[in-house]
């Protein structure tokens, strides 16, 4: 019988050659499979975990040294951050490739923006946890910029920190931050989905019975297809596990917090670092912050910001490549976010004895604005509108 209700809704829906061919369609399976991993890990490593500046980093020690399969689940942990985002920034960029944000996607797409400012909170706070040097430093220099918010920054800095320096106040608050938001995440996900099913349905232009839903959904030749694409994304997750477990971790996360030596490069982690070269690359840190929190905020205005009405098949060519050339614009932005900041601004030209970082992150970020603020509004007058 389930088979028989498939096969009709087959007949009926038009399904795109792309869901079965392209990779990129089973992201959304992967990072479901991996929430689940960071969650289960997350829940054993805070059985353990310390929150206290004396205790945190020690703590961690102790998981990985005297707990039994506690540097398993530790990198797990760890590794699995990564690999989330990884995968995470390929859904993004699949769905602003295919423009899954105009309608009837819209509301799939404000969920989705919300569901990533989560993940970036969540993965902020934990990194902050490891109480590390690098680590501890990165936490350091992005909390202190929130005093440069007008009126309220030393206000809002004291509830962060609760202290004149970032120490035991500051790890309690964001530890049980970090431990309730993967659960609101859930929530938020399970939102997810269904203005996923409720998008699809009005793209088919057919309302589907709750049955019919779950037919379509898990259909059996699509779940086959996701199930090879994730299992190869979970051979490249027991790779780094297995034969390189720090390879994406810094060495100076592997030393204990000291607030009176200052690392040669404080910078976050690497799915963080577009964000983090285009907040300090300003020299006043209020237009810094405004700069790096609009970077984020402006994902939620693609809707309205990209005029096209255009159909994947008559999407200009111009376009495709200037989105890609946007893609690696933003690898280059993380790249300059790993370097110190030296050199003078972007007006006062690269020729410059002490270096060229600072000018080229503002200019990597006028190109990552320009895409939102320039091509979308104008990519009509470039393609033929459906």
């Amino acid at each position: 019988m389930r088979n028989e209700l498939v096969c009709s809704l087959r007949g009926r829906i038009p399904f795109p050659r792309s869901v079965a061919g392209l990779w990129v369609f089973a992201i959304g399976a992967i990072l479901l499979i991996m929430l689940g991993v960071q969650i289960l890990t997350g829940i054993v490593l805070a059985m353990f975990y310390v929150p206290t500046a004396e205790l945190a980093f020690d703590s961690i020690i102790h998981i990985m040294r005297a707990v039994r399969h506690g540097e398993l689940l530790r990198n797990m942990h760890a590794i699995g951050a990564s690999l989330f985002f990884f995968a995470c920034y390929l859904h993004i960029f699949r769905g602003m490739y295919y423009n899954v944000y105009r309608k009837p996607w819209t509301t799939m797409w404000m969920v989705s923006v919300t569901l990533y400012i989560l993940l970036m909170m969540t993965a902020f706070l934990g990194y902050s946890l490891i109480w590390g040097q690098k680590s501890y430093w990165a936490a350091t220099v992005i909390t202190r910029f929130a005093q440069a918010i007008p009126w309220v920054g030393d206000t809002l800095y004291a509830y962060l920190v609760g202290s004149h320096t970032p120490g035991t106040p500051m790890l309690g608050r964001f530890f049980v931050i970090h431990f309730i938001l993967p659960f609101v995440i859930v929530v938020a996900t399970v939102i997810h989905i269904r203005t996923v099913q409720s998008a699809f349905a009005q793209a088919m232009k057919k309302k589907f019975s709750e049955k019919e839903s779950r037919s379509l959904l898990f259909d059996y030749k699509i779940t086959d297809l996701d199930a090879i694409k994730i299992t190869l994304f979970l051979m490249v997750f027991a790779w780094f596990l297995f034969f390189a477990p720090h390879y994406l971790s810094s060495a100076d996360n592997f030393i204990t917090a000291d607030p009176t030596i200052t690392p040669a490069i404080v910078a976050p982690e690497w799915y963080f670092l577009p964000f983090f070269s285009i907040l300090r690359c300003f020299p006043n840190e209020f237009v810094g912050l405004v700069a790096m929190c609009g970077s984020i905020l402006i994902f939620y205005f693609l809707p309205w910001l990209d005029t096209s009405r255009a159909r994947f098949r008559h999407y200009s060519k111009l376009v495709k490549c200037g989105f890609w050339l946007w893609v690696i614009n933003a690898c280059f932005l993380g790249w300059l976010g790993s370097k110190a900041l030296v050199g003078p601004d972007l007006f006062d030209g690269f020729r410059n004895e002490e270096g060229w970082i600072r000018a080229a992150s503002q200019l990597s970020t006028l190109i990552w604005f320009g895409w939102f603020l320039i091509v979308l509004p104008c990519r009509r007058f470039l393609e033929k509108q459906d």
